[in-house]
């Protein structure tokens, strides 16, 4: 009888954390009427376009003339490209597109410079400095706008009202259980910033598509407390920002098709763990609300998968009389209730983020997930990288 009341304690446990994960949905459901669909635009605003690149040759030749070839007026936009203590020949690559493309500056860091912020900040907080527009437009050297009209959706947004304009940054499709997880994980990273961005409360971007007003940075060098913070994290040009100048009135997100970046995703596990584990030593500087409702989701949802798994587990080596009590055929239905909503609510995620062939493979991401997750906390909270390439 004990082993029994033991049983059913982790039974009703674990309907209560499922109960929590469906509660999550009235946050997380996809509404199309909250993000906001690019009007057009009489008059477009002047746009600085940076994008910082260390040993990027490759991706420079191949897909910077997709930015350099925007559908925007070439007088009301600039590209400049910071090329940060690159050893390869982007220099001279960016040289010879310099001819063609007259709205390109380059904007090259020596290698023996002292930088004074780690990762890709010093390249960025320079490239700010250069750039002559108000309307900054952040992008990666390995990533392609999805259309031409990529520049011209942003704006339009920007040209609202909102001062900071929150994109999507995809990844190529490719073969493999790594691409799909990495597709997957983008996703449902996209899902949880453009739905607190949608309840007013916007704790990050991605720094592959991101827009902001230069003016919101004014003020940023007087704030102590925050500059200790973003002198000593190896990440955080994207998130720990926008944590510090988003606000529920100036912040808006594009998920127009047409707007969205694509990157060349991590080839190995190992490489893509190397990633995400340097991206990750930002989360305990989130403000105290966020942080406390991405932690709850986290761990009720790796509870979800783990006692779920285990509870079937258990209830299979017990015997029969387990599956006939009341409270595990609620547990059961909680269990698949949740999985069918969450998957449904991917489904539409999935649909206007151009991810539809990921969708069978959405259970097993989860499951993924949970599992990410659990690995992936030591990072959050104790370590700390500091270098970017």
């Amino acid at each position: 009888m004990q082993y029994l009341f033991y049983y059913e304690f982790w039974v009703y446990f674990f309907c209560f954390v499922c109960i929590i994960q469906i509660v999550f949905l009235f946050i997380l459901k996809f509404n199309k009427k909250q993000f906001n669909n690019p009007q057009p635009l009489n008059n477009p605003i002047p746009v600085s376009i940076i994008i910082c690149a260390k040993n990027e040759a490759q991706n420079l030749q191949q897909f910077l003339p997709f930015v350099l070839e925007q559908d925007y007026p070439k007088d009301l936009s600039e590209v400049i490209v910071v090329n940060d203590q690159s050893v390869d020949n982007s220099k001279e690559i960016l040289e010879a597109l310099v001819e063609k493309y007259p709205q390109l500056h380059i904007l090259n860091i020596p290698v023996e410079t002292i930088k004074t912020l780690p990762g890709k900040k010093f390249a960025l907080s320079k490239g700010i400095e250069a750039a002559r527009f108000e309307r900054l437009l952040l992008t990666d050297a390995d990533c392609k706008p999805s259309s031409d009209q990529w520049l011209r959706k942003i704006s339009q947004i920007s040209n609202l009202k909102p001062q900071i304009c929150l994109g999507y940054g995809a990844y190529e499709a490719k073969f493999g259980l790594l691409n799909k997880f990495i597709r997957w994980e983008t996703v449902n990273t996209c899902m949880q910033y453009a739905s607190y961005t949608a309840i007013g409360l916007p704790y990050m971007g991605v720094g592959r598509n991101l827009s902001y007003d230069k003016s919101l940075l004014k003020d940023l060098d007087k704030d102590i407390a925050f500059q200790e913070v973003y002198k000593h994290t190896p990440s955080g040009d994207d998130d720990l920002l926008i944590c510090k100048i988003a606000t529920k009135e100036n912040t808006s997100v594009c998920l127009d098709k047409d707007a969205f970046t694509i990157s060349v995703p991590q080839s190995t596990w190992k490489d893509w763990w190397k990633q995400k584990t340097r991206h990750s030593s930002t989360g305990k500087y989130y403000p105290e609300k966020v942080k406390s409702l991405l932690g709850l989701y986290a761990i009720s949802h790796s509870l979800y998968w783990f006692l779920g798994i285990i509870l079937i587990s258990w209830s299979l080596k017990s015997g029969t009389f387990l599956l006939q009590s009341k409270i595990w055929n609620l547990a059961v239905f909680l269990f698949l209730l949740r999985l069918f909503l969450y998957w449904l609510n991917a489904a539409k995620w999935y649909r206007q983020l151009n991810e539809k062939k990921i969708l069978l493979f959405y259970p097993l991401g989860d499951l993924g997930w949970a599992i990410y997750n659990v690995l992936l906390s030591p990072y959050i909270f104790w370590k700390n990288k500091q270098s970017w390439k």
